[in-house]
């Protein structure tokens, strides 16, 4: 199957944090089967610079690009697409309005997979400003009272991207899952954001409790909605919420 994950930036990116996307990669390819290839796609030159990411004011682009991306990608045969960030409620919307293939946020799939892994959950994130989105993102789903904490580690996400400092990232980061686990009595830590990718293995290694890398999530989720659409045709309603326009095309390819 082809898959393609949709990174929340611009394609150049790739030159500018070679190490983050070679982090991705690495990831990506840790978890997914043999007969599946994953794609890692980012946006045009119109969306923000990538530390505007953690910013609403930079998503409406973000989301008008990924449409145009997810769009091309169906077209080309594609059998499903990834929303690369955590908390993109927005874009799982419209991208599942505009396609007829599946389509797996990172942030939904880690949502859902933390329920079935305990009963409670705390997440981990960089700073004060990304846990008022999460919270926000927990409003949308439904899910405030399954969530115990937001720790933020004091981390910045030019840190995350850059892989700068990368030892000290993941220290912050293990300290903040112990004390979920130990203070707040969290039975499952989500690392909270596609910019953490890797870092989940090594706070593994810490905690009892599991931990949940929303990358890795999105990845399994979209492969196991593939199989379901290939043998059950099973995949989003579009009874009404999902219900596409007749005018995708022409709006999105004027």
């Amino acid at each position: 199957m082809r898959i393609l994950y949709l990174y929340p930036g611009k394609e150049s990116d790739k030159e500018k944090i070679p190490d983050y996307f070679a982090a991705l990669k690495k990831s990506i390819e840790e978890v997914t089967r043999p007969d599946t290839e994953v794609e890692i796609k980012g946006l045009s030159e119109k969306v923000m610079e990538e530390l505007e990411m953690i910013y609403w004011y930079s998503h409406p682009q973000v989301v008008v690009d990924m449409m145009v991306e997810a769009k091309k990608a169906e077209k080309e045969g594609f059998d499903a697409v990834v929303i690369g960030c955590v908390g993109a409620v927005e874009a799982e919307i419209c991208l599942k309005e505009v396609l007829d293939i599946p389509v797996a946020g990172v942030s939904e799939s880690c949502f859902l997979l933390v329920q079935m892994l305990g009963p409670n959950f705390s997440m981990l994130t960089y700073n004060d400003k990304v846990a008022a989105w999460l919270r926000r993102t927990l409003r949308d789903y439904d899910l405030e009272s399954k969530c115990v904490s937001i720790r933020p580690a004091g981390v910045e996400l030019e840190e995350l991207l850059s892989r700068e400092a990368e030892h000290k990232v993941k220290e912050k980061m293990l300290a903040e899952a112990r004390k979920a686990v130990n203070k707040d009595k969290a039975e499952v830590i989500l690392v909270a954001s596609a910019g953490f990718v890797g870092l989940a293995d090594y706070i593994r290694q810490g905690v009892e409790a599991p931990v949940v890398d929303p990358v890795e999530a999105g990845i399994k989720f979209a492969e196991m909605l593939v199989d379901l659409k290939k043998t059950k045709n099973l995949y989003h309603s579009k009874v009404a919420t999902y219900r596409g326009s007749p005018n995708t095309d022409k709006e999105l390819f004027p």
